[in-house]
């Protein structure tokens, strides 16, 4: 009966010679097997593997770095759209000033203008506040009132002497002007025409441009007629511009001519205006 057999473990310094041997070996065969090119196939293979990984790190390494550059420009360009905004609103601003400033003196050069036109009229310039052009009211507010002297009935012109209409309520401060175009107005006017001036009356009516009425159709106006007031009744002076006659109906079987009555002063577009003050409207009383 034999006795059992003992292998000694090999030890550590058995085991660390083992690997170097092994590793020199190993290093010695890849030198030799390199030099004689059969591991260029493996090394060809290995990038071809590893390409499109190495050209996805360095796309997304790339967009990273160009997100942090947009992060960091944001700030920048943000300041800096916020300035040329206040820039460009500037420039408006002073655009609009220099504007403002230039219609107001074309505008009071066309009051002078017409103010020496009119030596023997007292006129009052005044800014137009606000408008009403409704269906039922044609009126507009000026910066005079009471405390400037002005007066219910009083006439207003437009820069170029056209009627634009009466002052019908007064404050202190501002005053609003009924226009001609108003369905309450009606002005006694004169046509002038080609066979001779003929009467008749320019009424406001709602929605429509003004009517001429109660002109006699053997007075033969046509279009382009002038139409200016005519004085009678007492509210307004003769010669005062109303408009021009437009769309001149006459039929053989009426009496009067109707027409519409184009406004001279530009009634929708006004800024400044004429408050004559000289002239005194008369109230007519009733006949005996």
């Amino acid at each position: 009966m034999e006795g059992p057999s003992f292998q000694p473990e090999p030890g550590p310094l058995l085991r660390w010679a083992l690997w170097l041997v092994g590793t020199l070996a190993l290093a010695i065969a890849s030198m030799s097997l390199s030099q004689a090119g059969a591991l260029d196939s493996l090394r060809s293979l290995a990038v071809q593997a590893a390409a499109p990984a190495t050209l996805a790190l360095r796309g997304a390494a790339l967009d990273a770095s160009d997100l942090v550059r947009s992060l960091l420009r944001r700030d920048q360009v943000l300041e800096e759209n916020e300035a040329l905004r206040r820039e460009v609103e500037e420039l408006r601003a002073e655009l609009a000033r220099r504007q403002d400033a230039s219609q107001r003196l074309a505008e009071l050069e066309r009051l002078l203008q017409l103010k020496s036109s009119r030596p023997q009229d007292g006129l009052l310039g005044a800014r137009v506040v606000a408008l009403e052009l409704g269906p039922l009211r044609q009126a507009v507010a000026i910066d005079r009132g009471s405390d400037d002297g002005l007066r219910e009935g009083m006439l207003v012109l437009s820069e170029g002497g056209s009627l634009v209409g009466t002052i019908t309520t007064l404050y202190p401060d501002h005053a609003w002007v009924t226009l001609v175009t108003d369905p309450r107005s009606a002005v006694n006017v004169t046509v002038q025409g080609g066979q001779g001036d003929a009467r008749g009356v320019v009424v406001g009516r709602a929605g429509s441009p003004p009517s001429l009425e109660l002109v006699p159709r053997e007075a033969g106006i046509e279009d382009g007629d002038l139409v200016v007031t005519s004085g009678l009744g007492g509210k307004f002076p003769p010669g005062l511009l109303v408009g021009v006659a437009r769309s001149v109906r006459a039929h053989p079987q009426d009496t009067f001519v109707r027409a519409q009555v184009e406004p001279s002063a530009p009634l929708s577009r006004l800024q400044a205006v004429l408050v004559l003050t000289t002239f005194q409207p008369i109230r007519l009383g009733e006949p005996s």
